[in-house]
């Protein structure tokens, strides 16, 4: 007997649940990986990935152990069990968290071709979350069967992300991406999230020191002012509040004034207030850093992965955004 059943791959439950009120039709399967934090090497699988990813998540606290490993074993059981379904749709936004997660589910539908005459593909320009039931019900006109040109360029942009160093993926940008439109501009903005020549900070951080000098004091207001000055938000709070975090530790803090030092999703309520409400400032280090008279990978301690990227202090890679060029590790 055919399959019926329709498919729709998202990135995670808020989409899912906005699209479960405007009765779109299928069963939704959440990605639910926040592929710009953490490892993200070369493997010999997609499960092998999938551990990688588990431990890594279940090490910072996005959730209970197991609870994480189920998800993924179910995730994964599902990627590979793609003929149940007569249609599979893929529906993704614009952003960076989004991008790396459509290029890893067409890396790993690149290699299954008995599922493409059953795929298309949904980019979203807005945010699925924010949108009405009917305007959301809109977005299904832009779906389109997913291209040979899609999968190749999708295989290429994975294979750069995951690499030991990142020479391919800021290669891409020289080649024509616009088969995957919101591609570059994942690329860019995940770039700038090296550490910058001669400051040491990434463009995030530099937003926090700058934000906290010019009196936006709290982490509450500072989470609120970078989603507002992002084109495309991709970071959510907790992933935030984390580099705040490493910015107001270790021995020689750039940010002081934390009333907690360290956030954690099981705060209580009481705890969550007090650290939201810290009132912080720069520290003497903070001020030299921010204006590029000190370096701050010289005050801290580097141990970061970007991809299939290792920065650590000898092996630290740095992102020049103005001419848009790579710093090579200091040998």
């Amino acid at each position: 007997m055919p399959q019926t059943k329709s498919l729709i791959i998202t990135n995670g439950d808020t989409a899912a649940d906005k699209m479960r009120e405007a009765r779109i039709n299928g069963d939704i399967l959440c990605w639910r990986d926040i592929l710009h934090e953490g490892p993200v090497p070369l493997t010999d699988s997609f499960e092998e990935l999938s551990a990688i990813r588990v431990d890594y998540l279940a090490g910072g606290g996005w959730g209970e152990p197991q609870e994480i490993y189920t998800a993924f074993a179910e995730r994964d059981a599902i990627m590979r069990s793609l003929a149940d379904y007569s249609d599979i749709t893929l529906w993704f936004e614009h952003d960076l968290y989004d991008q790396l997660q459509l290029l890893q589910i067409l890396d790993f539908l690149s290699r299954e071709p008995s599922v493409h005459p059953r795929l298309s593909l949904i980019q979203a320009g807005t945010f699925i979350g924010r949108e009405t039931p009917s305007r959301l019900r809109m977005h299904l006109k832009l779906r389109r069967p997913v291209s040979e040109l899609q999968f190749g360029l999708a295989q290429a942009a994975w294979a750069a992300f995951r690499s030991p160093t990142p020479e391919s993926w800021v290669a891409l940008l020289r080649y024509d991406t616009s088969a995957l439109p919101f591609l570059r501009s994942a690329i860019l903005r995940h770039l700038d999230e090296y550490p910058a020549p001669g400051t040491g900070l990434t463009r995030t951080e530099t937003f926090i020191l700058d934000m906290i000098y010019t009196g936006h004091a709290t982490p509450v207001a500072l989470f609120h002012f970078f989603e507002e000055n992002e084109e495309a938000p991709f970071m959510g709070d907790w992933s935030f509040w984390r580099i705040l975090d490493s910015l107001s530790s270790g021995a020689a803090p750039f940010v002081t004034g934390m009333r907690i030092a360290h956030f954690s999703p099981a705060f209580s309520e009481e705890q969550r207030t007090t650290y939201l409400g810290s009132e912080l400032k720069l520290t003497g280090l903070g001020m030299t850093t921010l204006t590029g008279r000190k370096d701050a990978i010289d005050f801290r301690r580097l141990d970061r992965w970007m991809g299939g990227v290792h920065l650590t202090n000898k092996g630290c890679w740095r992102w020049d955004a103005g001419s848009r060029s790579l710093v090579a590790p200091r040998i």
